[in-house]
């Protein structure tokens, strides 16, 4: 399981049920002695202070102001980021060896043909996504409380 912190926000729903989270983005880049001359080091800068909110089950019974554990089994994190990353980049690739290898088209067709299946591959994986949004591979559940609201004062 992938464990991060997230920030209670408000709790709604039937007898508090549901509670909307804040996480921050983080890097591994902080810990890399080559973060100063690497380009991904530069995306992360970009997406720094960003959150992503969320709603989550409350089965902690968490109240706003309380910090807790959001836990996500590594298979969905694993087959998410194989379906985001992966298959767009196998699309373009194999889309434009077609173009080019067996249909022998010019250069420019096949680069906006990579273009247009790298799109398609974003499409399907977002399609992907969305139809198995209730998969409990991909859904984040709360597993503890790292500090309450009346700890911290």
């Amino acid at each position: 399981m992938i464990e991060e912190r997230a920030l209670v926000m408000t709790v709604e729903g039937k007898a508090d049920n549901l509670a909307k989270v804040r996480a921050e983005r983080k890097s591994a880049c902080d810990g890399c002695s080559l973060k100063a001359g690497c380009g991904q080091s530069a995306l992360a800068k970009l997406s720094s202070g960003k959150c992503i909110e969320l709603t989550v089950e409350n089965v902690l019974h968490a109240k706003p102001g309380d910090i807790v554990l959001l836990s996500i089994p590594e298979q969905g994190l694993l087959t998410a980021s194989l379906l985001v990353y992966l298959m767009p980049l196998v699309l373009m690739l194999a889309f434009s060896m077609l173009a080019k290898s067996y249909l022998g088209w010019q250069d420019g067709a096949v680069a906006l043909t990579g273009v247009l299946a790298l799109m398609l591959g974003f499409g399907l994986a977002r399609r992907y996504i969305v139809s198995h949004s209730d998969d409990s591979r991909f859904i984040p559940e709360m597993v503890g409380i790292a500090l309450r609201r009346d700890e911290s004062t």
